[in-house]
């Protein structure tokens, strides 16, 4: 895995550290570290994750959250047989830049196009409290290894799988 994708969890609501590091066992701990890593993806020192830096700090090609999205899923095209096809839209909103694109606009609470501290951290306690299932505020083993796999699955949307 790629250490910046695997940071997707500060921008597209999934709590997760470095490859080398683990998942917080507190909700404290994952608001420290979002915090911390909010501060190094924030290029320009302005309090806001822009879409073009999210893209840097994820590993990802800006224009997979810069472009303008098609708000069609799908295309209609004629075969050569002359009959319609239904075809789905690479650009659309269930492309693998569409799906990005969702879970930033999901994170960004306010609609500005920005991610500020407070919304990355909101949306992360968010996840927090979903893999808490005892709602405890610590995760144990079996709530840990739940949302590893949850980070699974987020890592291969993010490599575009």
């Amino acid at each position: 895995m790629r250490t910046g994708t695997t940071m997707a969890a500060l921008f597209l609501a999934v709590p997760t550290m470095a490859q080398a590091q683990d998942l917080p066992m507190t909700r404290e701990g994952l608001n420290g570290a979002i915090a911390q890593y909010f501060a190094g993806a924030d290029r320009n020192r302005d309090g806001r994750i822009d879409r073009a830096e999210a893209a840097d700090a994820l590993g990802l090609a800006r224009s997979v959250l810069v472009a303008k999205r098609d708000a069609e899923p799908f295309t209609l095209d004629v075969g050569s047989d002359g009959r319609p096809r239904l075809l789905f839209n690479e650009n659309g909103p269930l492309s693998h830049g569409g799906a990005i694109d969702a879970l930033y606009r999901r994170t960004d609470g306010n609609g500005d196009g920005t991610l500020s501290l407070a919304e990355v951290q909101a949306a992360g306690r968010e996840r927090f409290d979903a893999a808490d299932t005892d709602g405890d505020g610590i995760l144990d083993d079996k709530e840990r290894a739940a949302a590893k796999d949850q980070l699974r699955a987020l890592q291969r949307l993010l490599d575009g799988g």
